[in-house]
């Protein structure tokens, strides 16, 4: 006891003030209260610091997990995106194909239109040409058998007159 008050002496001579009685009992009151505090609190103190702990575990779980979910919903979109980049590429890939192969058809329609009509116009060509021909050899005849009626005074027989009329026709045909 005496080696607590060693050192500096206090207003009663002791190194602890006042009454060193009291300070043995109000420090076994804070023993004691100290062990009830400790008996009593340090589990609930525990208890809490576990949930607080819990708690922001669980927390930091569902940010990850919120986290995860965004990523995931991210690369979603960005595939979407790629995918329509793509169709895209494909929509207007196909459209070129078909547009090429519309311009093929419309040209080899178009050639055999040309061809359909050259073939027309050749055919009136020629029926006109024989036509024509028909008609100028009618007229030779004619003509060649009034020249010659008005050139022979004597009639001529009709076997005569037209083998001299296809002896004509022949000479201007050719």
């Amino acid at each position: 006891m005496w080696i607590l008050a060693a050192g500096e002496a206090g207003p009663n001579g002791n190194w602890i003030p006042h009454d060193v009685n009291e300070f043995y009992w109000a420090s076994l009151a804070f023993l004691v209260v100290l062990a009830v505090g400790l008996w009593k609190g340090v589990g609930p103190f525990k208890a809490a610091m576990a949930a607080r702990s819990q708690r922001i575990e669980d927390e930091l779980s569902a940010a990850d997990n919120a986290q995860a979910e965004a990523d995931a919903r991210r690369e979603a979109q960005l595939a979407k995106l790629g995918d329509a980049d793509a169709e895209a590429q494909q929509i207007v890939a196909e459209a070129r194909t078909r547009a090429a192969s519309m311009k093929t058809e419309m040209i080899a329609k178009a050639e055999s239109d040309v061809a359909a009509s050259k073939a027309k116009a050749m055919e009136d060509i020629n029926a006109g040409k024989g036509q024509a021909l028909s008609d100028i050899r009618s007229e030779v005849a004619t003509s060649a058998a009034n020249a010659a009626e008005a050139v022979v005074t004597d009639n001529l027989d009709e076997a005569r007159l037209s083998s001299l009329i296809e002896n004509y026709i022949t000479e201007v045909g050719s």
